[in-house]
């Protein structure tokens, strides 16, 4: 859950009756009552934990990790910078095996990524990634 610029509170939550989409609903009344949920088409998922974070520097930033496949792999981090309309960034962390993820602020503007992760099994180890902004902006070498 996140709240936008607006004040508007975002719940992003897996879905079990239309699998591999998150869904999204959304209170403009500090949660008392909630838009009935909808899909984000972009938020691939297989029915499974996820984080999402607003990131303190700038009002319209978004934050989003999950594995981003059908099947537990690609853990990928997303970006919006409208409120979570769009995703106009995304990089993968771990193309292998991979699972639940949480996200966080660090000190200096950095982002920290707990992920659980493996080469056969997502649940092999826990790891943590930092790595700056603007790395989720860089296009990925080919």
């Amino acid at each position: 859950m996140a709240e936008l610029s607006d004040g508007t509170w975002l719940l992003n939550m897996r879905r079990y009756a239309r699998r591999y989409r998150r869904a999204v609903a959304f209170s403009k009344d500090e949660g008392l009552t909630w838009s009935p949920p909808s899909f984000d088409e972009t938020l691939i998922e297989p029915v499974r934990q996820a984080s999402l974070l607003r990131y303190p520097k700038g009002k319209r930033r978004l934050l989003f990790s999950n594995p981003a496949a059908e099947t537990r792999v690609r853990l990928t981090v997303r970006l919006s910078e409208d409120d979570g309309k769009t995703w106009q960034y995304s990089r993968v962390v771990h193309e292998g095996p991979s699972a639940y993820s949480s996200l966080a602020a660090t000190r200096g503007g950095a982002v920290g990524l707990l992920y659980e992760k493996g080469e056969r099994e997502p649940y092999e180890t826990i790891t943590f990634a930092r790595f700056p902004l603007n790395w989720l902006r860089r296009r990925p070498r080919e």
